[in-house]
């Protein structure tokens, strides 16, 4: 029920669309310097070292930083496979939305307008992105964000592609739709 109140409207579904590539672009760009962040601070705490005197339970601030710290710190991979799912999720929004444009005709043109135009805006995107990645910190921070940076190398292709797929769902969808077929019997 929430989902189809969501995706009821057209022009939701294309702030959506919009909205969901915007959100791709910015999220693995912060999970990366987040992830960068980290590791610079983990490697930070693992230069510092000191003696604890008369402390039952630690002799050293390594052995402070490994209770509490380093386990905080471990989590760092974890956004590497966020980065991931947001771009999965990202893909099934856009063909979410395109099965449910496929109801309206119009919407079909709509959204074939908005594949051309979000694919040239694309282009751009992924050319600031290689420009970014000419910087060395943006490059030994997104170093570990593998299919983020091939997502993102690839953008326009990316952005083609699953609008393409988008489309084709809303034309399946448009075929299937129940006005699209003989309402009434055939007598003899």
């Amino acid at each position: 029920m929430f989902l189809d109140d969501l995706f009821d409207s057209d022009k939701r579904n294309i702030a959506f669309m919009i909205f969901g590539l915007v959100v791709m672009v910015v999220s693995g760009l912060f999970f990366g310097i987040l992830y960068y962040t980290m590791d610079l601070t983990e490697t930070a705490f693992e230069n510092t070292n000191c003696e604890i005197h008369n402390n039952a339970f630690f002799d050293t601030c390594q052995d402070v930083w490994e209770l509490g710290v380093y386990p905080f710190l471990a989590l760092k991979t974890v956004l590497v496979y966020l980065s991931m799912f947001f771009i999965v999720i990202l893909i099934f929004g856009m063909l979410l939305t395109g099965y449910n444009s496929g109801s309206k005709p119009y919407m079909l043109g709509v959204i074939l307008l908005l594949n051309l135009g979000l694919t040239y805006i694309s282009i751009i995107v992924a050319n600031i992105y290689r420009d970014l990645l000419s910087n060395q910190i943006i490059q030994d921070a997104m170093l570990n964000f593998s299919v983020y940076n091939k997502v993102m190398l690839n953008f326009p292709w990316f952005v083609f592609i699953a609008t393409l797929f988008s489309l084709t769902l809303g034309i399946v969808n448009w075929q299937r739709v129940r006005r699209n077929t003989p309402q009434g019997e055939l007598d003899y």
